[in-house]
């Protein structure tokens, strides 16, 4: 019995890690998924690659209709969208660039 306790310490081990692994990845999914859910028709978003735009319309197949500029809508995957309120203020539009660069031109 002695010599395979090595072998069982090291199959518990991994199975042990296996398990949190599958916990926080479940974990990680349904955040995502509720984070996706919380957008709704009116809120500002950013998109993973950094459009920003606003939720004009959700669709039954988990995408939505994003107006970029007046006239403009692009469907996006809803688990492509960020609401800006929960964006660093970096990331927020109007807000002030490093170095002290202004976003917008103004007189």
């Amino acid at each position: 019995m002695s010599k395979w306790l090595p072998f069982v310490l090291v199959v518990l081990v991994l199975v042990g890690l296996m398990w949190v692994t599958a916990r926080n990845r479940r974990r990680q999914m349904e955040s995502e998924i509720e984070r996706a859910e919380a957008i709704a028709v009116g809120t500002d978003v950013m998109t993973t690659s950094g459009l920003y735009g606003t939720v004009v319309a959700r669709n039954d197949d988990d995408t939505v209709l994003l107006s970029i500029a007046p006239g403009i809508e692009v469907r996006w995957a809803a688990a492509a969208l960020r609401d800006i309120a929960e964006l660093p203020d970096r990331y927020r539009p109007g807000q002030d660039k490093p170095g002290g660069v202004e976003t917008d031109a103004g007189p």
